[in-house]
């Protein structure tokens, strides 16, 4: 850790916790001061000792237990409101008396001309001078009248003027770095936010105009494929091929550019009591399902209940993302992941645990140089991900977001992602898992054929209808239909379903809303129904999205009709 950021790190101490900006600053600043006056004062003491003067080293060191005091104070308290007020009347308290009594040496004077500094940066140009005016207004009565017997030194009127000029001179000088810095600040906050609303504006373009492409997309290729399965001739099949090929090329174009947008991902939370260590256990049983020939996965203290008030969307969000793109770097067999969650910190209002997930496959890492955003404790031992595939940048920013950050290591083998949340306690009992993240722990659906299934196709789109009818009316024998959620909801409460297709973006009810309900639906009943996400959002952390609200699997359009039926005959042998 340099020097820097030790500093830092200490002027930040009482911050934590503090959601406001303008707090956190008033603290570091008050922090700052407070720092400089125990140096200040210490140095004082020492001086008042070497010149034999004990009454005011007794004094000055009364004065640096009470600054030390409010500090303490402030760290618990938070409030640097009280703690400001009473750095000011302690500061003034004790500029007064050097006046009067002359300090060591009788210029003790000399202190006030800090006055002005310590109070702008306390409170702001605006509050800042009136308190400096203030003072000033109080140091020249004294001076100028110079009470009899008060006064422990003689000041002439050529050193009253120049004390008033050289302190009006330095509140002159703060006021307008100051006010020059505020105005610096707020054409910097002015150009951020335009920025951000910049960068918001492209990447809401970037997802209407995927989602534009990838509907039609998807239809001309589903329909090249129906086309090639018929009887044509050579000329015509070269055609059609060579429309097909076009078509993977623009599919291409299309991923390509999606890649530079990324899910906006916002403080914006859905926060509801849920049982913390069941929500990770349902997102994992998405992968043991999946993986569990190859990989077994550990949930430490998994018969433990933490109930806390929160999202538990973003938490699953977070281990959908992880687990997914450790699993790419996954060895053949003998793949061992182990989550640690752990109590860290815990008061009357709120919690703080530290999440660690272990895992016994190294992942491409090489040293970096302190750029690199993934980093282990080590400061000298920087690490960041080079592999293509491996993409934290969902979870890095929905982590982020909850007010922590992504550590990643490699040590003897083992590879470890940690990372902390805090969440609000809960008042009451929480379910076992939240009812709108149920995932498919349990079915109903037992080796059912995908000939005798019952299908049902959520889609607004009249021709995407038509097209997904027109691929599987092979292979599936019943597919009933639904323009959106709300038709979905009502056919699903009235008639027994094996699989679902979901369409994300309809009218009167959208697919996610759709899919919670299913899910508490179910939650009820002990049964689980696959859900299949066939959707043209198909930007960075879609997926996750799916996968949270409950869905089984995600498929962008365009897809490969094989796909979609070989996704299709896993969910309904499980």
């Amino acid at each position: 850790m340099s020097f820097s950021q030790w500093i830092f790190e200490k002027l930040s101490i009482g911050t934590q916790g503090v959601t406001n900006k303008q707090g956190r600053y008033s603290i570091v600043i008050t922090n700052l001061f407070t720092f400089l006056s125990l140096l200040l004062l210490f140095s004082f003491i020492f001086i008042s000792v070497s010149y034999e003067n004990y009454f005011h080293a007794i004094i000055v060191a009364i004065v640096t237990i009470m600054v030390a005091a409010n500090f303490i104070i402030l760290q618990k308290t938070k409030n640097y409101i009280i703690s400001n007020h009473f750095l000011m009347i302690l500061t003034s308290v004790v500029y007064i008396y050097f006046v009067i009594s002359g300090g060591v040496g009788d210029y003790g004077y000399l202190w006030i001309f800090s006055y002005p500094i310590i109070s702008m940066f306390l409170y702001g140009t605006r509050k800042g001078v009136l308190f400096a005016m203030g003072f000033l207004l109080i140091i020249t009565l004294i001076l100028v009248i110079q009470p009899a017997g008060l006064l422990k030194v003689h000041y002439t009127f050529p050193l009253i003027v120049r004390i008033i000029m050289i302190y009006f001179f330095v509140s002159v000088l703060t006021y307008a770095y100051l006010y020059l810095t505020e105005q610096s600040f707020t054409v910097a906050e002015t150009n951020i936010k335009e920025a951000k609303d910049e960068s918001r504006s492209k990447d809401e373009f970037l997802s209407k105009l995927s989602h534009q492409i990838r509907t039609p997309l998807n239809n001309i290729m589903v329909l090249g494929d129906l086309l090639s399965e018929t009887k044509l001739d050579d000329n015509q099949r070269d055609l059609l091929e060579s429309v097909l090929a076009s078509t993977h090329n623009l599919v291409n174009v299309v991923n390509s550019i999606v890649k530079v947008s990324a899910a906006e991902i916002t403080e914006k939370e859905n926060k509801i009591n849920f049982e913390l260590l069941s929500t990770i256990q349902s997102s994992l049983k998405l992968f043991e399902q999946q993986y569990q020939q190859v990989v077994a996965f550990e949930l430490e203290g998994k018969d433990k209940r933490y109930n806390v008030m929160g999202d538990p969307i973003r938490i699953k969000q977070i281990f959908l993302n992880l687990i997914e793109n450790i699993l790419k770097f996954r060895k053949p067999e003998g793949n061992h992941v182990k989550i640690n969650l752990e109590l860290v910190k815990e008061n009357s209002s709120q919690v703080e645990f530290n999440f660690q997930i272990n895992f016994d496959f190294l992942l491409p890492v090489v040293n970096l140089t302190e750029e690199s955003w993934l980093f282990s404790d080590d400061m000298h031992n920087k690490l960041s991900i080079v592999e293509p595939g491996f993409d934290l940048s969902i979870s890095k920013k929905l982590i982020e977001v909850l007010g922590s950050r992504l550590v990643a290591s490699c040590s003897n083998g083992i590879t470890t992602i940690e990372f902390s949340i805090k969440y609000k306690k809960s008042a009451s009992e929480a379910p076992t898992a939240a009812p709108t993240i149920v995932s498919a722990v349990s079915s109903t659906v037992k080796n059912v054929d995908l000939k005798e299934a019952n299908v049902l196709l959520v889609e607004d789109n009249l021709i995407n209808q038509k097209i997904v009818l027109l691929s599987l009316k092979t292979l599936v024998a019943n597919i009933d239909v639904a323009n959106n959620g709300k038709e979905a909801l009502d056919m699903f409460g009235n008639k027994k379903y094996d699989i679902v297709l979901m369409d994300i973006q309809m009218p009167v009810m959208d697919g996610l809303t759709a899919t919670r309900k299913i899910r508490e639906l179910e939650a009820s009943t002990n049964s689980h129904v696959p859900i299949i996400a066939i959707t043209a959002n198909a930007l960075s952390g879609d997926r996750e999205i799916c996968l949270s609200a409950g869905m089984n699997e995600y498929i962008s359009k365009p897809f490969q009709l094989d796909v979609l039926v070989s996704k299709m005959k896993e969910l309904l042998k499980n």
